[in-house]
């Protein structure tokens, strides 16, 4: 009697995990007709979101949910498609997670909002806004758009951005942008480090500020820009060797602010931290 009862509780336990695991496996496929200038949002706390672009005038969703205590809405309202993850009862992160893979027309407007996943935004040039608390953020290959991205936690990488309007905020992920160009560039962070590679092309202003991390800018030899650094506890080192600026607009000290041209200072650059180390070096 005893062991008949045990068999049936096992045989209970292992079918429920069969029926969750079953469900948790289905993936949810959606798709929507829209027309140019569409506007694309994803909401998911946890799990990686994918959106890249597709040709075509549809967006394309694939979400597989890690268990059954999630499941995903999706709502088309004119030309606004917006994708949920909906909780259906309490979950940690790893069974509220949600994996989305997301295709959009490439002139898509793209917002996507999560607490732990990992972002990753490519090949669009409509405007792309991500907002995450200690999920990573990887936005890559994007022009003539507004990049606006704000973080707690997770490190953000801007790659190959063109003639971008970027608005970068971070408290204490690393930032690094590597080829970003535009008419406005700014990353601002608290606590983090800002790497910047690239040549500051489009005549534009680029404005890096942290407040106790360090700044690390590398410039190609033929970068046309003019550059002010200053930090106030910390130290400033111009190893690209800039020509002096002679009509600087601040005070100029030794081992703390410096400001000079390379070539004809086409592009304007302002680097600035409180306490960190801010360093000008050539590609």
């Amino acid at each position: 009697m005893e062991l008949s009862y045990r068999h049936n509780v096992i045989l209970a336990v292992l079918l429920a995990g069969a029926v969750s695991l079953a469900a948790a496996q289905q993936k949810t496929d959606l798709r929507y007709t829209v027309q140019p200038g569409a506007t694309v949002t994803v909401t998911n706390d946890f799990g990686p979101i994918t959106v890249r672009a597709a040709s075509g005038n549809q967006v394309i969703v694939a979400a597989t949910p890690h268990s059954a205590k999630v499941e995903v809405d999706g709502h088309q309202s004119a030309n606004r498609i917006e994708l949920r993850t909906h909780f259906l009862q309490n979950a940690s992160p790893q069974e509220g997670a949600v994996d989305y893979d997301v295709q959009v027309p490439a002139n898509a407007a793209v917002i996507v909002r999560t607490a732990s996943g990992a972002v990753k935004v490519q090949n669009v040039n409509g405007d792309v806004t991500v907002e995450s608390d200690t999920g990573s953020v990887n936005v890559r290959e994007v022009g003539n758009a507004h990049v606006h991205v704000r973080s707690m936690s997770g490190p953000v990488t801007l790659t190959n951005i063109k003639n971008g309007h970027v608005e970068l905020t971070s408290v204490s992920g690393d930032v690094t942008l590597n080829n970003v160009s535009g008419p406005q560039v700014s990353a601002n962070t608290t606590g983090a480090s800002i790497r910047f590679s690239g040549d500051c092309a489009g005549e534009g202003e680029y404005t890096l500020t942290t407040h106790s991390g360090s700044i690390d800018v590398t410039l190609p030899a033929a970068a046309s820009v003019e550059v002010t650094a200053r930090s106030v506890n910390g130290t400033v080192e111009d190893a690209f060797q800039l020509q002096p600026n002679q009509h600087p607009t601040m005070a100029i000290t030794a081992g703390k602010s410096f400001a000079g041209l390379a070539n004809s200072g086409a592009s304007s650059v302002h680097l600035r931290s409180f306490s960190g180390k801010i360093t000008v070096k050539k590609q």
